[in-house]
């Protein structure tokens, strides 16, 4: 399992995928990408080799053209999804800000004595809340797919995926918007189809996919308050981390209150990775841990941002 940062700047999924012994061929998830999915040159040059590109955004407009029913259910799910949001995100505000007044006078390494105690409560009652919302989606995202997967409709496109991903010698999953590649990678059956022990690379929003959940976060955004929030389920595929892409961009790392706020949202299971451009971590068969690029950083509970050396495990 290979998972990266962005591959605009700085490419380095080829040297990557070296490194976990991926090989051709390669199959390409971009449906984040959305129209621009068939753009792959680049891709191709830096690999060195042609990619087959599921092509799976023409594929769910295809499937929505011929089956509205199709259509309509996955519309009534998004609806369904920002109801969802929304009452999270009122919840949410109250008890971020509770949180970022009780850090805003502490180390977040040592609290101290009166705030210490108080602020363990908050950090609970926050995560129930994210599992709260999580639970909630995961039961909508199965009721929803459950129902429509099984759709004539989509059957000819789920049958080419299955066949593709047979035989593949590694699937990439490029970024883009992260809710419409979870949507069409689930809706095509692609994590079912998958081959035992095929090797798998995301980059950006194609490494938070694979996540066990999807995390969105901006400490300043264009518009909004900037809280970090639960999206939804990932595929579970490399479990024990949160990818944050962008993060040197998106949060700010000399805080201490809220780099502490956001690791501790991550759990203490599971690791949150800063992924910078051409950033990387990976883990290999019969190796405990993920594997650092010596780059790659990670975000603490203590409010300070580690930068293992390269090779190192966590």
């Amino acid at each position: 399992m290979l998972l990266l940062g962005p591959q605009h700047n700085v490419q380095s999924l080829r040297e990557g995928l070296v490194e976990v012994g991926a090989r051709p061929p390669y199959v390409l998830v971009a449906a984040g990408w959305e129209e621009r999915e068939a753009e792959t040159a680049a891709l191709e040059k830096h690999l060195g080799s042609r990619v087959a590109n599921l092509s799976l955004w023409p594929a769910c407009e295809e499937a929505f053209e011929a089956d509205h029913e199709l259509r309509a259910a996955m519309f009534d799910r998004q609806d369904r999804l920002r109801e969802l949001g929304r009452l999270y995100r009122v919840r949410l505000a109250a008890e971020l800000e509770a949180l970022r007044e009780l850090l805003s006078s502490v180390d977040p390494a040592a609290p101290g004595e009166l705030v210490g105690p108080a602020l363990e409560p908050a950090f609970e009652s926050l995560a129930a809340l994210d599992e709260h919302h999580l639970g909630r989606v995961r039961a909508l995202n199965d009721e929803v797919f459950g129902a429509v997967c099984t759709r004539p409709s989509l059957a000819r496109h789920r049958e080419v995926v299955a066949r593709r991903l047979a035989d593949a010698g590694t699937l990439l999953v490029a970024g883009g918007h992260v809710g419409i590649l979870y949507d069409r990678m689930r809706l095509f059956g692609v994590t079912e189809a998958l081959p035992e022990q095929l090797p798998v690379a995301g980059w950006s929003a194609g490494a938070m996919v694979l996540t066990d959940r999807i995390l969105l976060f901006h400490d300043s955004p264009p518009q909004g308050p900037g809280d970090a929030e639960i999206h939804g389920p990932g595929f579970g595929l490399a479990p024990a981390v949160a990818c944050l892409p962008h993060a040197s961009s998106r949060l700010d790392l000399d805080d201490a209150a809220r780099v502490a706020l956001l690791a501790r949202r991550v759990g203490a299971a599971a690791l949150a990775v800063a992924l910078d451009d051409g950033q990387r971590v990976l883990s290999v068969p019969g190796a405990e841990g993920w594997r650092f690029d010596g780059s790659a950083s990670i975000l603490g509970s203590d409010g300070v941002v580690v930068t293992p050396t390269r090779g190192a495990a966590r």
